[in-house]
């Protein structure tokens, strides 16, 4: 019995050791963001499923200050942010954005993004197919907006077009 108290112990001790450990740097949570323009329907999709890893304002989950998990989760959000930052949207050229946007639209249709894995820790990021069509709709109306040097539309994607 005094030996499984010891392991236990030294094991609590460990995981409590080991979380103070951020192999790939402690991923911050920014103040500012510099997002793309979008509609207010789009950016709720966009926060609920995509905000937490491709932007600034991600929301570390409680399992998140945990070691080894903690790693795995900053090492996919340092990955996540190095291939798209919505926080720093306006450092892209109008070419990586149009890139982006086609890679966005992509991906969100064909269900590559957001992750299964991360849908199964995070079910309220789960998108319907109404859902998806919706920010492809809107990564395609940006492009369009992009490609013809326009400013930004507060118009939604959902209302009447005249």
């Amino acid at each position: 019995m005094k030996r499984i108290v010891i392991i236990a112990m030294s094991m609590l001790a460990i995981a409590i050791a080991g979380s103070t450990i951020h192999p790939f740097g402690r991923v911050t949570r920014a103040a500012g963001s510099d997002s793309p323009p979008m509609d207010p329907e789009t950016a709720a999709l966009i926060d609920r499923a995509c905000a937490s890893c491709h932007t600034e304002r991600t929301v570390w989950p409680w399992y998140g200050y945990l070691a080894p998990v903690s790693w795995m989760l900053e090492k996919d959000v340092t990955e996540a942010r190095a291939r798209m930052n919505l926080s720093r949207w306006g450092r892209y050229t109008a070419a990586e954005q149009e890139v982006l946007l086609s890679a966005i639209g992509a991906a969100v249709r064909t269900g590559e993004m957001p992750p299964s894995r991360y849908q199964m820790l995070h079910p309220e990021a789960k998108l319907s197919p109404a859902e998806r069509q919706h920010i492809y709709q809107w990564t395609k109306v940006e492009n369009r907006r992009i490609r013809a040097g326009r400013p930004p539309s507060p118009v939604s994607l959902t209302a009447p077009r005249q």
